[in-house]
């Protein structure tokens, strides 16, 4: 089943950001920047090296299919299928949904938010970002914690860190450590002075050949109630796996998995869990040709591939899993890559479980039509509205997006419920997403949304920028996340209120998805008298007024009449009466 997500402008948006770019536009966008260097390594493979030393590969190829060769866009007929073109929604649907709430001056720079934790233990949180003024140099990771009004204000500043990584309690003594990369590519771990202060003492640094690591998780992979710390490194396509040592207060190293593949120069992202349900540790990772693996702990500090598969896309550096979103008792691992399709933009988000142990398959996905990103690329599962079944998260390029799940078992099909993009966008003044993160920042079961960015500007040639965080909060009337958020089953269209009416009435409806919308009137005859909506809507109740005044014309008195309300396969006839 294929399902479609096809979205109209109420109006013509004045700003290009909102169309579909072209390879070239988007290349020579890149190349303008003058904080990343952009080299062309061989045909159509970039390597990005961006000013916090971190470098990345981009495949900007057309896709091509491997069991055709073709580049034509294909869906697959044995699991589901979403498509949202985003080249054509009208982001003023979802505007009210969350409000601006405030600005903090922090950033964790390309493909990354902020880390967030409350190290103090005194229920404030805390954000970890590196600052940038206009017309100054980047400064080193900066604390900042909400004060008593709710306002994050400015606290401690750590001197040589360049990008906050993770907040974890690493030698497990009850106070986490901070962990952030610093100015010379090695890892520098902090711990506390006492309880209730910060971690800002420098306790050990990790300095592994003094080569990027990236997607660092950790964790205990093993069961050993030793902390594990999982990363890679982009070329040679390399994953690690160390362990804290008390002995040396350090990392030692435990594992090593190397890609035999020399085109695979960049490996990306993690999903960590028991995926296969065999009561052992899974790590998922996947690279740049779109390639999946996943390791499986085996024992104490014992690893082993065991699983290998592919996604239908390059690029495919982004994860998250959920735990059984669509209630079928297995957990799903999300993957999203990138690529182009006759020059066509496609983010593709491929959903797998598990079929067996040690065994898995696609079971859904979804495609975000007109969008290839240089910039931005995260994404997180996330229960908002407190279902117990979460939401996904994405900031991808200019668009930060939360899909629902509307399906039922084995059926993945998400709505998009929200679509935020960068406020200003012109050829003087513009934002650039990073990476965001959705947090209960107030400990009250609301989870806000904070979209770390650059704020550019061009003036007399030059280009400054500055650093961002904005952080929007849910606004009760609309998205309320301390009520369940309601998918009707099917769309329904209720008899018309007052019927017999006279003149007007109301005509209520409600929607199971985006879907284009068509209400029209007809005479007993079957002759139709009156298109009342055709457009697109968003999933949920609607109202639309239906003055008889406007059409006493092709009225009679008494007359009989009927409402037919089409809604993609839905369709439904009401009869009224209408009294002159």
């Amino acid at each position: 089943m294929i399902v479609k997500i096809v979205c109209c402008l109420f109006f013509v948006l004045s700003n290009t950001f909102f169309a579909q770019q072209s390879k070239e536009d988007k290349l020579q966008q890149l190349k303008s920047r003058s904080d990343i260097k952009v080299t062309e390594v061989e045909k159509d493979l970039l390597k990005l090296e961006y000013p916090n030393s971190k470098e990345i590969y981009k495949n900007i190829a057309d896709y091509q299919y491997p069991e055709s060769g073709t580049q034509n866009l294909v869906y697959s007929p044995t699991y589901d299928s979403t498509i949202i073109d985003l080249t054509t929604i009208d982001t003023t649907l979802y505007y009210n949904k969350y409000k601006f709430w405030q600005e903090v001056p922090l950033t964790n720079f390309d493909f990354n938010h902020l880390m967030i934790g409350d190290v103090n233990n005194n229920g404030k949180t805390e954000l970890y970002g590196s600052r940038k003024f206009y017309e100054t140099p980047t400064e080193p990771i900066c604390i900042y914690e909400l004060d008593n009004s709710d306002q994050f204000k400015f606290k401690y500043q750590y001197d040589s860190a360049y990008l906050s990584q993770n907040i974890y309690d690493i030698d497990k003594d009850g106070n986490n450590e901070v962990q952030v990369l610093g100015y010379m590519g090695e890892q520098r771990f902090f711990s506390k002075e006492n309880d209730t202060s910060f971690a800002t003492q420098l306790n050990f640094i990790l300095d592994y050949e003094r080569t990027q690591l990236d997607d660092q998780i950790l964790g205990d992979f093993d069961g050993d109630q030793k902390t594990d710390l999982l990363f890679d490194r982009h070329s040679p396509p390399d994953v690690y796996i160390f362990e804290y040592n008390p002995v040396i207060n350090n990392f030692d190293s435990v594992y090593y998995f190397h890609i035999q593949d020399s085109i695979e120069l960049g490996i990306g992202g993690y999903s960590v869990k028991d995926f296969d349900l065999d009561g052992k540790t899974d790590i998922v990772f996947s690279t740049i040709m779109g390639k999946v693996f996943v390791i499986e702990n085996e024992g104490d500090n014992q690893y082993e591939n065991i699983w290998q598969g592919s996604v239908a896309s390059y690029n495919a550096y982004y994860h998250t899993n959920t735990n059984d979103i669509d209630q079928n008792g297995k957990p799903e691992f999300w993957i999203m890559a990138n690529s182009y399709y006759n020059g066509i933009g496609i983010t593709r988000i491929t959903i797998f479980e598990t079929s067996g142990d040690n065994n898995y398959q696609q079971v859904g996905r979804v495609d975000l039509i007109g969008v290839f990103s240089f910039y931005a690329g995260t994404m997180q599962a996330v229960d908002i509205d407190n279902d117990g079944v979460e939401e996904v998260a994405i900031c991808i390029d200019g668009n930060f997006l939360i899909l629902k799940f509307s399906g039922s078992a084995d059926k993945h099909k998400y709505q998009l419920i929200y679509l935020k993009r960068p406020d200003i966008d012109t050829a003087q003044e513009w934002q650039t997403y990073f990476g965001s993160i959705m947090y209960d920042i107030l400990n009250n079961a609301e989870k806000y949304i904070l979209i770390s960015m650059a704020h550019s500007k061009e003036e007399f040639n030059t280009i400054y920028s500055k650093a961002e965080t904005k952080i929007y909060r849910p606004d009760s009337t609309t998205f309320s996340t301390n009520e369940n958020y309601y998918i009707p089953v099917s769309s329904l269209l209720y008899q018309n209120y007052p019927s017999p009416f006279n003149p007007s009435t109301s005509i209520k409806f409600i929607l199971n998805g985006f879907e284009k919308i068509s209400i029209k009137i007809y005479n007993m005859l079957g002759k139709e008298i009156k298109t009342l909506f055709d457009q697109y809507l968003p999933f949920g109740e609607h109202t639309v007024q239906w003055d008889g005044k406007d059409d006493e014309r092709n009225l009679l008195p008494g007359g009989v009449y009927f409402i037919q309300m089409i809604a993609g396969s839905y369709r439904k006839t009401i009869k009224t009466i209408f009294l002159k």
